[in-house]
């Protein structure tokens, strides 16, 4: 199998290849439904093994090359049936609080995202309680003008590699 386990983050940067000549899958679709893939091994929603054997994309000239794209289809199929959860590299509250993000001008508020952190980071070390529902609805105010925050793409996927080392440990 060319994909091993993926996670939700994985998933949802894969880029598949074009075709340069011919017709292949239509990219808006393909990206659209692997971001359902990546929620539901996020654990956010149901999506049955079934549904993703039978999609169907629109084939458009200069589209996804349908090998690559039935490929991951085949490995995601494979792993929503077992139920995996792949670890992550946040095994620690020290590697949570190591996660370096990215300021920026329109961002998520830094001292309520720090908080939450240290939260999660105790609760990785088994000092406190967190479960990956807690991660999955938690909210941040935004900044703007001179309060910079963190960048929010940054932080979206540290927060789904957290959920999914708490869904990983069964909590």
């Amino acid at each position: 199998m060319p994909f091993p386990y993926l996670s939700p983050a994985q998933v949802r940067a894969l880029r598949f290849p074009r075709r340069k000549s011919g017709r292949g899958y239509d990219p808006a679709q393909v990206d659209a439904f692997a971001r359902q893939i990546a929620d539901a091994l996020a654990g956010r929603l149901v999506l049955r093994p079934e549904q993703v054997r039978s999609v169907a994309f629109t084939e458009i000239a200069g589209g996804y090359e349908q090998r690559a794209v039935d490929e991951f289809l085949t490995a995601a199929e494979h792993q929503l049936r077992s139920g995996h959860v792949p670890p992550t590299t946040l095994q620690t509250g020290d590697a949570l609080l190591a996660v370096k993000l990215p300021k920026a001008s329109n961002g998520y508020d830094r001292g309520e995202v720090d908080a939450f952190l240290g939260r999660a980071a105790a609760a990785l070390d088994g000092r406190g309680r967190m479960g990956a529902a807690e991660v999955r609805h938690t909210r941040f105010s935004t900044t703007s003008g001179l309060r910079r925050g963190y960048q929010v793409r940054a932080v979206d996927t540290l927060l789904d590699e957290l959920e999914q080392e708490l869904r990983f440990r069964g909590r």
